[in-house]
């Protein structure tokens, strides 16, 4: 089994505490990177999670990030 996920994204909405959620699932590192390029600019908090095996069994790790954005 390969590496697949889902990058999780929450904007911030003009009411305060409002966010709207969108939940992308990548298939390969590269998927995620181009989903982290193309959408994830301004998100108020991104959430990448990983699926797959180690040490014979299914794992996931989630990684929680701050705001986003590029290194220039």
């Amino acid at each position: 089994m390969g590496t697949k996920g889902t990058l999780v994204l929450r904007h911030a909405l003009e009411r305060p505490g409002e966010v709207r959620e969108e939940q992308l699932p990548f298939f390969d590192l590269q998927e995620l990177l181009d989903l982290c390029a193309s959408r994830a600019q301004g998100a108020a908090l991104i959430q990448v999670r990983v699926t797959g095996e180690a040490s014979g069994r299914q794992q996931t790790l989630v990684l929680d990030f701050g705001r986003f954005g590029r290194a220039e």
